[in-house]
C-alpha cells in the first residue's frame, strides 16, 4: 500500500467514525470535578477540546480529552480535505475557518459554545487566572504529565481524592513521574481531573507543535487577546497578548448551577 492510498484511507476512515458520532456520540461530554473561578462560582469542563468538521460543517467536542487534530490543521482551506481542524482564530464561531493574518479581522468575540449547544461557553481571562493561582492549594492542582503518550496539562478539581495506584507531582517539572496510560487516565479522569493536551497553535496555514494553547474570552485592547498557554520549559499559565489571528485550541466549561 502506498503512502498516498494509505492517507487516503485513513481520512475516508476518519470521515466515517466522524459522521457515526455526529449521529450519536456526545452524551457524556462533561468531567465531573467542578472547578472554582471566583465569585463563589463553579464550573465543570467539556471532556475533550471543540472541533470543526468541514465535511459536515458542524462543531462538536471531542469523546477524549487526548484528542487534537494536530497537522490536519495545515489543510484548512484545502477542499479535498474532509476531516476536522480544531485550532481556531479568537472568537471564530461564526467563521471557523478564517486564516486572515489581519488582527482587525477578528474584532467580535463569536464563543464556540453556543455552536456546540447546551450552555458551553469559553472561560475568561480572569477565570483562567483563578482557576491556576487563586483558588485553595492552586498550585498544589496542575501539573505537566503525559496521557496515553501525549503530552499536556492536568487539573486537579476542588475537591480531589487520588484514586488508588495513581500518583500526581504537582507543577510543570515531572512529567516522567505524572506518565498515566489509558487505565490510569480513566481512574484519575472518573476522579475528576480534567487533561489540556499539547495540540500546538496554527499561524495561517503552518503548524507549531509540542505547546499548548488554549483562547480565553477576553480580549486585549484593539487588536490582541487573552489565552491559556503551557509548555515543557516549567510555564503553564494565562499570558497578556496574543494576536487574535493565532490558531489556538478550545476548551469549553459549563457553570455549576
Amino acid at each position: 500500500m502506498t503512502k498516498r492510498v494509505a492517507s487516503a484511507l485513513g481520512r475516508f476512515m476518519f470521515v466515517a467514525a466522524v459522521a457515526v458520532c455526529l449521529a450519536g456520540c456526545g452524551k457524556e461530554t462533561m468531567v465531573a470535578g467542578g472547578f472554582s473561578v471566583g465569585g463563589g462560582r463553579q464550573v465543570k469542563f467539556a471532556k475533550g477540546n471543540v472541533y470543526y468538521d468541514l465535511l459536515f460543517h458542524k462543531f462538536g467536542i471531542y469523546d477524549s480529552q487526548t484528542e487534537f487534530a494536530g497537522g490536519y490543521n495545515q489543510l484548512i482551506t484545502d477542499t479535498s480535505y474532509h476531516g476536522s481542524v480544531d485550532l481556531f482564530g479568537w472568537g471564530t464561531a461564526d467563521n471557523p475557518t478564517l486564516i486572515s493574518q489581519k488582527d482587525e479581522d477578528y474584532t467580535t468575540f463569536n464563543d464556540w459554545g453556543g455552536k456546540v449547544g447546551g450552555n458551553w461557553r469559553t472561560l475568561t481571562k480572569d477565570e483562567w487566572r483563578y482557576i491556576m493561582k487563586e483558588r485553595p492549594d492552586a498550585k498544589k492542582k496542575y501539573a505537566y504529565a503525559r496521557v496515553d503518550n501525549r503530552t499536556g496539562v492536568v487539573l486537579l478539581p476542588d475537591m480531589w481524592t487520588l484514586p488508588d495506584s495513581c500518583v500526581f507531582f504537582p507543577g510543570m517539572s515531572y512529567i516522567d513521574s505524572n506518565d498515566y496510560d489509558a487505565r490510569m487516565w480513566k481512574k484519575m479522569e472518573d476522579a475528576g481531573a480534567v487533561f489540556l493536551p499539547s495540540a500546538s497553535y496554527r499561524v495561517g496555514t503552518e503548524i507549531t507543535y509540542f505547546t499548548g494553547r488554549y483562547w480565553t474570552a477576553t480580549e486585549d485592547f484593539t487588536n490582541g487577546a487573552w489565552g491559556f498557554a503551557f509548555s515543557g520549559n516549567g510555564k503553564a499559565g494565562v499570558v497578556s497578548y496574543n494576536h487574535r489571528y493565532y490558531g489556538f485550541a478550545v476548551r469549553l466549561v459549563e457553570d455549576v448551577k
